[in-house]
């Protein structure tokens, strides 16, 4: 995940999306207290959201590579988001990234299961492959440990 923060501008409803975006996990205003932003789906966003209305943003949604904002921001807000990104992908530049840092095994057990077939060597492909499941498994585990540690669930109830 990653945190950033961007700024509306007054009269524009919309901000573009981080070019690494993925999955938006948390939005919401900057300032004392911070206010969350509540996602309406696009069609919900443009009968119900007072999408031609000036003033403070209090919901959102997200259209094609932007957000979008209503009430339609009537000065500069800061915006801050938490959000999953696009790890960047290796290449003879990009000698490493975040998988590779993290995660070894997975991306070893994976290459090596994709080289057997090329190796005539398929009675190894299960050995690999069984130990990539088990690498994945264990960041799974690892992920939602981290997301979820000591947070009690709640519950909420939303109406129309």
């Amino acid at each position: 995940m990653k945190s950033v923060t961007t700024t509306t501008t007054a009269g524009d409803s919309t901000v573009a999306l981080p070019s690494d975006f993925l999955e938006l996990r948390d939005i919401y205003l900057d300032g004392n207290p911070r206010i969350s932003l509540q996602y309406l789906s696009p069609s919900t966003f443009t009968r119900n959201a007072q999408a031609t209305v000036s003033g403070k943003p209090a919901v959102y949604t997200t259209l094609g590579q932007e957000f979008e904002f209503a009430p339609i921001p009537d000065k500069a807000y800061t915006v801050e988001l938490l959000y999953y990104f696009k790890p960047t992908p290796m290449s003879d530049a990009v000698a490493s990234n975040e998988f590779l840092a993290n995660y070894p095994d997975a991306l070893l057990y994976a290459a090596l299961a994709e080289a057997e077939p090329y190796l005539m060597n398929d009675a190894r492909i299960q050995v690999w492959s069984s130990m990539y499941d088990r690498a994945i498994a264990n960041i799974n585990i690892g992920d939602q440990n981290s997301e979820y540690s000591a947070v009690p669930l709640q519950m909420s109830v939303t109406t129309r």
